[in-house]
């Protein structure tokens, strides 16, 4: 619906969505009620909902990532074996490393083949998912650095890559256009993937007070080179003839017959070339290689990672770092000011330019570690009102997002079409009793400020959409249970009888009625691991104001685990696990509209990679939980160009 600047600020128009938003039985209803005054609006469409394409009830996630087979009702082992656990969303990193991949531009195969999944997936379980992609174009996981800004011809030191941020805005923008090309349907309609951006980025950037570093590492003109690199690479068509064959030993397809693949020229865009090598048969592996002839990942995209000889990508792209052109006329791209947000607008540019509004969605992350100074995530962990939650995190993070990184957020300098589609908060990536000593003993409380903090932002921000993310997918074990989820020593990958994982987040929003009201049934070991004493276990707390909340927990000192899980609002055993207590209504009246569960390394809803699935708990109870999904609460005005 499409309405004049005049009628946007003085209408607000909620639209009432099916289940599956944007699936094609949607009927909306609409309804004209005057904008509050705090609103103010750019441009002209109005509509309430969720996140376009999102369902209308709060979605849950899992991590997955390509099966090497096909996906059935009943396999099992691989990175994407849903069958029977459904799930709106399955999120994987995107390229090999988990960091971006510096020097590399990655091929978007992850999505592509992902895609093939959970179109087969949604079919299995009756059940619509989706395909999310972390995206790194920067990553400063692991501290602040600044190589991924640079693009330049003299190799980083670290990773030995050359022209770095060209090379990120081509990964980028090629996955986006796969998950655009490609996505998951089910019922003849269309479910669009999802970019997550950029995790711990924002965050410890904040964190560090290294805005002015971050912007001086970005200086006038060089975000618009990266972009015209990448709009050279992706744009034009090409032509490509193809003697590799992987399945061989010496890699040549045979001078005559052979897979349909060999000797045959393509034509078309990289992105649109690779799309139908696959479909030829050509070995998905092999783009994974760093060898592949055609889009290998290897740094520089050279063969083997060394030597002069280069990748069909890598060849390209050579090219377009001496002479970038493309059609200008087609891809106008924006003259991108100096500095950080410059840079976050050349990335959502990117995005809406090769996937227009209403399909791919994306998002940028936060963390609830991120103010100067603020104990890292350890505030979470003290009782806080709503006002001093808002004074000590959300108020810091807002301002700073707005001052320094308004176009993660809200609209920027390109105006409504380049608003991101929500914003994402992670959870410290373990189970609650992996690492104590980081925060990570979440109780009702610490949970209540997490969903207060987020919602609060939200709200500061129109109310955009929030994700919450690396939820840990375990459950507090109770006595008696038959299959509780044993802790597996990193080192010897045994388990060790008697030592236990467990988290809190999937009984806080789902409740456990296998526990009881007092916890006198949550296993109380011995020992002074959490793993092995649980109930027993004695956090780090304290009660003075200067430590609680920045360095300990906040509870009386000589608090054990099940004390500290019964506390709530101030009161000991104040706290009933065996209920769910409205927590997901919480979470949505806080804008939340998707919890993505688990991690690499952390408890998921099926076991892949080197976590667990805690014998199916979580599984059961999303499935429990899609009998009466809680519906998503939305008030936000969306923005698109009149």
């Amino acid at each position: 619906m499409r309405i004049s600047l005049k009628l946007a600020a003085s209408l607000y128009i909620v639209t009432f969505i099916s289940a599956y938003g944007g699936g094609s039985s949607a009927n909306a209803v609409e309804y004209l009620r005057f904008l509050p005054p705090a609103f103010s609006l750019q441009t002209g469409l109005l509509s309430a909902g969720t996140v376009r394409g999102w369902p209308a009830y709060v979605a849950m996630g899992a991590i997955g990532g390509p099966n090497v087979t096909p996906p059935t009702p009943t396999s099992r082992g691989g990175n994407d074996d849903f069958g029977g656990s459904p799930v709106d969303v399955v999120f994987k990193y995107e390229g090999v490393n988990g960091n971006g991949d510096p020097g590399i531009i990655d091929p978007p195969t992850n999505a592509l083949r992902m895609t093939n999944d959970l179109t087969k997936l949604s079919a299995i379980n009756d059940h619509p998912m989706r395909v999310a992609i972390v995206e790194y174009t920067a990553q400063m996981s692991g501290g602040a650095a600044f190589a991924d800004f640079t693009n330049v011809s003299t190799p980083d030191p670290i990773s030995g890559g050359a022209y770095l941020m060209g090379r990120h805005f081509t990964t980028l923008a090629a996955g986006v256009i796969a998950l655009n090309d490609k996505p998951v349907t089910y019922n003849r309609t269309n479910y669009f993937g999802s970019l997550i951006m950029n995790p711990d980025l924002l965050g410890q950037i904040q964190q560090v007070n290294a805005i002015g570093d971050a912007n001086k590492a970005l200086p006038a003109n060089s975000v618009n080179t990266a972009v015209d690199q990448t709009l050279c690479l992706l744009t034009q068509t090409r032509s490509y003839h193809n003697v590799y064959e992987p399945n061989t030993f010496g890699g040549q397809c045979p001078g005559q017959g052979g897979p349909a693949y060999c000797n045959k020229t393509y034509v078309g865009t990289p992105v649109k070339i690779l799309e139908t090598m696959l479909a030829d048969g050509y070995p998905a592996y092999s783009f994974y290689d760093q060898k592949d002839a055609y889009w290998n990942v290897a740094i520089n995209n050279l063969i083997g990672g060394t030597g002069t000889t280069y990748s069909q990508i890598g060849t390209w792209f050579n090219s377009c770092i001496a002479n970038p052109t493309y059609d200008k006329r087609t891809y106008n791209r924006p003259n991108f000011r100096a500095g950080f947000d410059g840079w976050i607008q050349a990335n959502n540019w990117l995005i809406r330019t090769f996937s227009p509004i209403g399909n791919v969605t994306f998002g940028w992350q936060e963390n609830m570690w991120s103010v100067s100074g603020g104990g890292g995530g350890w505030w979470l962990n003290t009782d806080l009102t709503d006002s001093q939650i808002m004074l000590n995190y959300s108020g810091p993070v807002s301002s700073w997002l707005q001052t320094n990184a308004p176009s993660s957020i809200t609209t920027g300098a390109l105006r409504g079409n380049y608003v991101p589609d929500y914003f994402v908060f992670d959870r410290y990536e373990t189970d609650d009793s992996v690492s104590p000593g980081q925060a990570t003993l979440y109780n009702a409380r610490s949970w209540d400020n997490y969903l207060s903090g987020v919602g609060q932002i939200s709200k500061n921000f129109n109310n955009i959409p929030v994700m919450i993310w690396q939820i840990p997918g375990s459950h507090i074990p109770y006595v008696g249970e038959a299959e509780p989820e044993i802790w597996v020593n990193p080192e010897t990958g045994q388990p060790v009888p008697g030592n236990y994982v467990f988290s809190t987040a999937p009984v806080y929003f789902f409740g456990d009625s296998n526990l009881k009201a007092d916890l006198s049934n949550i296993i109380a070991g011995a020992g002074a691991s959490t793993q092995s004493a649980v109930g027993n276990y004695l956090p780090k707390c304290s009660t003075d104001p200067k430590v609680a909340g920045m360095t300990a927990y906040k509870c009386p000192p000589g608090s054990n685990y099940k004390n500290y899980l019964l506390a709530y609002q101030g009161k000991p055993n104040n706290y009933n696990w065996g209920k769910a207590n409205s927590k997901l209504t919480k979470a949505a009246a806080s804008n939340v509209f998707a919890i993505l569960w688990g991690g690499g390394n952390t408890t998921n809803v099926i076991k892949n990679f080197s976590n667990t699935d805690d014998h199916g708990w979580l599984a059961n109870k999303i499935i429990n939980y899609y009998k009466n999904p809680t519906p998503v609460v939305s008030t936000r005005a969306q923005c698109c160009a009149d």
